[in-house]
């Protein structure tokens, strides 16, 4: 195991954070619990496993729950604590700042502050806030911000919008929706033309990517059909649909609400697809990926399928993962055959170093 370890995805509970969010009835995230932290059980975990530097950052819900006053206050009295924070315990933490989302006009002040103030390491982002994911058009200033300041983001899930009905047996959403909320932000962000647009952010994807990699295939051949269509529609649209065009135009005409409504919303998607330049398997190539709760040796086949091992960073998932948990993964990344040893002291330090530098 490298003897130095950078924790990238290492969560912390500041007291004024925790106390906010109890003031307006919210005790748990993504269905879990959210205990007590102090900094000296940072300190202790990360002496027993051998974590050198916690990168810290706030699970969700962050300051989704709060008005936008109250989202804006939140947000720069974490961020203080967190530069307080390094101050006070020199060279064990870096920092991944809150930004008051949705909230835009009062995230892009906070970027400013807690970059260029402050001087944190990066932005932490939910995959979604509500019905609303990154690489949605009302948050594209707030990437543009980021991006002038050449910001590492990282995107961590959040939970499912109550609209969605969760399975009867799967009521929390850190099982399942999380890492399905991480992939419909990832693939948001790369349709909507976001990461060609702001091509100095540097994204690092919580879980391994959710199920990124499994599905890099099938969004990647969907981008390369519509590219191919593109070039000829006229002759190459109809087979692709399998229907007559005079049976589909009876079909829009009996039901004009439905379907105006379905190709007003396919072809502003199709206009972000249209902007890119490169394929999706190059674009999700380009994401970094934590391996916090996603160290089988299935996960990384498929991160090895998807990216270059140099954009896999090592990540615990403290203070919601147990330490036995973590010490675990620490142990599946040290004995896979997937990795050579100087790939996993990559994992485990040089490629969050790099990242950083």
């Amino acid at each position: 195991m490298s003897p130095q370890i950078i924790d990238i995805h290492h969560h912390i509970i500041p007291q004024i954070y925790k106390r906010a969010l109890k003031k307006i009835g919210v005790t748990t995230a993504g269905g879990y619990p959210i205990k007590d932290w102090e900094p000296e059980d940072s300190l202790q975990m990360m002496d027993e496993l051998g974590i050198d530097v916690g990168v810290t950052s706030i699970s969700e819900p962050a300051t989704l729950p709060f008005k936008k006053k109250k989202a804006a206050k939140v947000a720069r009295q974490v961020n203080e604590y967190q530069a307080k924070l390094k101050a006070k315990y020199p060279g064990r933490f870096k920092s991944f700042a809150l930004l008051p989302m949705p909230h835009v006009k009062e995230s892009i002040a906070e970027v400013k502050y807690a970059l260029e103030e402050l001087k944190l390491d990066g932005i932490g982002l939910l995959s979604n806030y509500g019905d609303a994911y990154l690489g949605d058009d009302q948050f594209d200033s707030v990437m543009a911000e980021i991006n002038r300041h050449q910001g590492i983001v990282f995107v961590h899930p959040s939970s499912t919008s109550d609209k969605v009905a969760k399975p009867q047996y799967v009521f929390a959403d850190f099982l399942e929706e999380f890492t399905f909320n991480t992939t419909r932000a990832a693939t948001n962000l790369v349709l909507s033309g976001t990461m060609e647009r702001y091509d100095q952010l540097k994204f690092i994807l919580a879980h391994a990517g959710g199920t990124l990699p499994y599905l890099k295939w099938r969004i990647h051949e969907a981008l390369e059909t519509q590219r191919y269509i593109m070039e000829d529609p006229k002759s190459r649209l109809q087979p692709m649909m399998g229907n007559k065009k005079k049976d589909l135009v009876k079909t829009v005409i009996k039901h004009p609400v439905k379907y105006v409504k379905m190709f007003k919303q396919y072809k502003h998607g199709l206009d972000g697809w249209n902007t890119l330049n490169s394929t999706v398997s190059e674009y999700f190539s380009r994401f970094y990926y934590d391996t916090a709760l996603s160290t089988g040796d299935a996960t990384f086949a498929s991160l090895k399928e998807t990216t270059d091992v140099s954009h896999v960073l090592f990540g615990s998932d403290a203070h919601y993962a147990p330490d036995s948990w973590i010490d675990k993964m620490q142990q599946d990344i040290s004995r896979t055959n997937y990795f050579t040893q100087e790939e996993k002291e990559d994992i485990f330090n040089r490629n969050s170093k790099q990242l950083f530098s």
